[in-house]
């Protein structure tokens, strides 16, 4: 009896878990989504890769490769092939007389004409073709390295920028409520009109302070939309719901 109890109970209990598994696939990923992690910076980098920038040494990459290839069968444009009638041997072949018909002529002449230098310089131009498609290889896998940097180091600092208007919205919000109380206590004399004046300076030069990282933050927002092509704001969430994060 205790064994079929402690059957039922293991049982019981793996069954809830594949539940609560189960669930957990369904409905999506549980947690905050975290907008600094590795992955959604690799996959904005992934966007990046998109770039137009990319596309164009591809394209031209592409462009190389197919002259290089072309270049290995390019010699052939220059063999010149000639050919013309021998007109003795056509005369002595009409003759009726068989002892005058040409039996040492050929009645056509076909020759081919090979540059003395064709070989040489073909085989000169097919490897300036290659180094140069090779050249413009690395050129694109340098560029890609550039731009990964790029995002990078520009979503590293647009997430600490958003950190720091955080913590000086909280900074504002202390000063009014600050101002808001020595403005009391100047109208009822408990401050000076100095000390009620520098308390309104530090309130305004906290939204100063606020001013200056927004504009930081759509120059950064801007950087980064050139880099990946389409807003920040709507490459987070196509990455939130890749990862399969609900909204």
């Amino acid at each position: 009896m205790k064994y079929t109890f402690l059957s039922l109970l293991i049982f019981m209990t793996g069954f809830c878990s594949y539940c609560q598994t189960d669930s957990t696939t369904i409905s999506g990923r549980t947690g905050a989504f975290d907008p600094r992690s590795d992955s959604v910076v690799e996959r904005l980098v992934g966007m990046a890769l998109n770039n137009p920038r990319i596309g164009t040494l591809e394209n031209v990459a592409i462009q190389y490769e197919y002259e290089y290839k072309r270049g290995k069968t390019a010699w052939l444009n220059n063999l010149q092939v000639a050919g013309n009638l021998n007109e003795l041997s056509l005369k002595q072949g009409s003759s009726s007389n068989p002892l005058q018909q040409s039996t040492q002529f050929p009645r056509y002449n076909i020759g081919v004409i090979v540059p003395m230098g064709l070989f040489i310089n073909n085989g000169k131009q097919n490897k300036a073709n290659y180094y140069r498609y090779q050249s413009l290889l690395e050129s694109l896998e340098v560029e890609k390295q550039k731009i990964r940097r790029e995002v990078i180091l520009k979503y590293e600092d647009y997430n600490l920028q958003k950190q720091l208007l955080a913590l000086q919205q909280v900074a504002i919000q202390d000063a009014k409520i600050l101002l808001k109380k020595h403005e009391e206590d100047f109208e009822n004399g408990k401050i000076t009109l100095e000390q009620y004046t520098t308390t309104g300076r530090t309130y305004n030069t906290e939204q100063v302070k606020e001013v200056n990282i927004l504009s930081d933050i759509r120059v950064i927002e801007a950087e980064l939309e050139e880099l990946i092509g389409m807003k920040i704001t709507v490459a987070l969430d196509v990455i939130k719901a890749q990862l399969g994060y609900s909204n």
